[in-house]
């Protein structure tokens, strides 16, 4: 057995042998049981050519035989009582874990008990197993090889020795450790929640899984929701969305949405089927016909941080020289702008509060009312998605505009918000509401989320982009239009956005 240490591992699924390849990697002798016949000799096998790559990348220390080496398979649980350390990763069912936690808690009494379970309470695991106190979560990210973020969530008895012990062995395991509190989905599957639901929810409302999914990679997510679905599972992201909706007693928020449980009904699972939101192997995105640039003389009314990027982008006129109106006010207000709109001018207007629709009667006079929405980091390059209010068209001019002013214009749906900021805006919520409930620290919860999920940044990080006051005044207009609790502004928001924290 290795000097560093005995790891057992429960499952040889593909959480299980990633864990055991990153236990074995990191030195660790490694004992892998599946109750399923042949699994652990398949896993020994995903597990060998994964290190072989990991050799040709320059990502590997050692010869892939060396570390291969240090697994070793067991016929029954018995077989893992040298381990100091039991890791479980069999599927998501509490009944299931909780069995077999029983079982771990009789057969290995002296050995930590670690489930790695997404989103289940780990308080519940641990009810039945022999000294609870030595029961906890460790929530690997897949690929758990390749993620550097494990979450490590104590449960109501674990003992805070043992809690110390598991950051330490996180650490020796060349992870970094993130101590989360027994809340359902933790910090990243909580947090995350809104990068898929309200995905969903806009498709759910007409704008296709493609656009949803080409908006949010242009900010600079890796995938977009319905490709990281597909990666991932439509089936498991569906099961964790449940789980986090039915341990909140029914948040409206969490609710799982119909066109997620249609695809697990039919067996469109995602890449794993070879079919999910998009069919595999994917047909490429056809290429959209590019704006001709078109520089257009503006005026400029409304404040902030957008107001001051677009400023140094446009040509900025006197009203009665104006070829476009760009309104980047926030709040639509109860009265109409005649005033700010020269007669027969069009009127591009901030709509991350409001659809272009709703924004209409606003401006009397005007030649045409069309909304937008442009999010931080406000990098060159990156979509600015356009609306024409219901029965209308978006004028090719107007991409034209958006193309002049170095951004991708991306022709949506009118929709309150769009793709960009409904997504961001609610991420950024649940991160407050995490905030408030005491699950982490700030800090711990932005790094959580950038190295379990690759975002470019953290949430509350995005929050401070777009400006405390902005975000919570977006939030109150979708609320507004759309009338769903979700998009009420948290109140540690609202509190932070009066003082300007």
């Amino acid at each position: 057995m290795s000097e560093r240490g005995v790891v057992g591992v429960v499952g040889a699924g593909t959480m299980g042998r990633g864990i055991a390849q990153v236990a074995a990697t990191a030195g660790f002798a490694v004992l892998l049981y599946d109750a399923v016949p042949g699994a652990v000799e398949a896993a020994l096998d995903r597990i060998g050519a994964s290190l072989a790559r990991a050799r040709e990348r320059g990502r590997l220390g050692e010869e892939p035989e060396a570390v291969l080496g240090r697994i070793r398979p067991v016929a029954d649980l018995a077989g893992l009582e040298p381990a100091g350390w039991v890791i479980e990763a069999v599927p998501e069912d509490l009944e299931l874990k909780r069995e077999l936690f029983a079982r771990l808690g009789e057969q290995n009494p002296r050995a930590v008990l670690a489930s790695n379970t997404s989103t289940l309470s780990i308080t519940a695991l641990a009810r039945g197993v022999p000294a609870p106190e030595r029961v906890l979560g460790l929530h690997f990210f897949n690929p758990a090889p390749r993620m550097p973020l494990v979450e490590v969530i104590p449960g109501a008895a674990t003992d805070p020795e043992v809690l110390g012990r598991a950051v330490a062995f996180v650490r020796d395991l060349g992870k970094e450790p993130v101590v989360a509190k027994d809340r359902p989905g933790f910090i990243v599957n909580r947090i995350a929640r809104p990068y898929y639901g309200e995905a969903l929810v806009l498709a759910g409302d007409g704008v296709p899984f493609e656009t949803v999914d080409r908006v949010m990679r242009g900010l600079g997510f890796p995938m977009g929701p319905f490709e990281l679905m597909d990666l991932i599972g439509i089936d498991v992201n569906f099961a964790a969305t449940k789980s986090v909706w039915e341990q909140t007693f029914h948040l409206p928020r969490y609710r799982p949405h119909p066109l997620q449980a249609e695809r697990v009904a039919a067996g469109w699972l995602g890449r794993k089927t070879g079919r999910g939101f998009y069919t595999y192997p994917r047909e490429p995105e056809a290429a959209s016909d590019p704006a001709e640039p078109r520089p257009l003389a503006v005026h400029l009314v409304g404040e902030g941080a957008l107001a001051g990027v677009l400023a140094r982008r446009v040509r900025r006129v006197p009203p009665a020289e104006a070829e476009l109106v760009l309104d980047l006010r926030l709040s639509l207000g109860a009265k109409s702008y005649p005033q700010e709109v020269p007669p027969g001018r069009p009127v591009l207007t901030l709509a991350w509060g409001h659809s272009a629709s709703r924004a209409v009667s606003r401006y009397a006079g005007a030649r045409g009312v069309y909304g937008f929405s442009l999010v931080p980091p406000y990098a060159e390059g990156q979509p600015m998605e356009l609306f024409a209010p219901e029965g209308e068209a978006v004028p090719p001019w107007l991409a034209g505009f958006a193309r002049a002013l170095g951004y991708e214009p991306v022709v949506l749906p009118d929709q309150p918000g769009g793709v960009g900021f409904r997504i961001l805006a609610l991420l950024a919520n649940e991160a407050f509401s995490a905030l408030r409930e005491g699950l982490a620290e700030a800090e711990t919860l932005d790094r959580a989320m950038e190295l379990g999920t690759r975002y470019p940044r953290g949430p509350l990080a995005w929050a401070r982009l777009f400006g405390l006051p902005e975000l919570e005044a977006g939030l109150r207009g979708l609320y507004a239009e759309l009338g769903e609790e979700r998009y009420r502004p948290d109140p540690l928001l609202v509190r932070r956005a009066a003082v300007g924290t």
